[in-house]
């Protein structure tokens, strides 16, 4: 589980934080979770992406509330130089500067180890001005992924 200093501070989060993480996915409303992944997925559909993540590999950040529950999650999958980066926060910990703080954290550590580029494959408004206001640049596209973020500031 996560430790209590990381409540509320995006952490990077270990393997056994799964369920945590399956609790939060499943939260999602259908509206939310076709936001996230670009489909409204059902609970069958999220619970065998989170038997994917690979917790050693890519890179998963979350908010932390007092009642154990997950507020906000980034998952970054990662394929060498680029990452697919998927992100939610619930409803009502929203408008809080939670996804803000998520993504500062998950694109900041992407870039300190090498990662060039992050897809988004939504291109959700709300990704898209975070990143935006983080200062990374950003390409637009027709297809997917929606959105390429460099890591590279400029």
């Amino acid at each position: 589980m996560i430790a209590e200093p990381f409540l509320g501070v995006p952490c990077r989060l270990p393997s056994l934080s799964r369920p945590v993480v399956l609790a939060h996915l499943l939260a999602l409303t259908s509206d939310d979770r076709y936001g996230r992944f670009a489909t409204a997925l059902s609970d069958a559909g999220i619970a065998a992406y989170a038997d994917r993540i690979d917790f050693i590999r890519d890179f998963c950040f979350a908010t932390l509330e007092q009642d154990g529950q997950l507020s906000g999650f980034i998952h970054l999958a990662v394929y060498g130089e680029v990452a697919e980066l998927g992100a939610s926060v619930l409803p009502p910990w929203r408008q809080q500067g939670k996804a803000r703080r998520l993504f500062a954290s998950a694109l900041g550590f992407a870039a300190s180890t090498g990662i060039l580029e992050v897809h988004l494959a939504t291109g959700h408004p709300a990704a898209r001005r975070i990143c935006g206001g983080l200062g990374y640049g950003m390409r637009e596209g027709m297809g997917c992924p929606r959105v390429r973020v460099s890591l590279l500031k400029c």
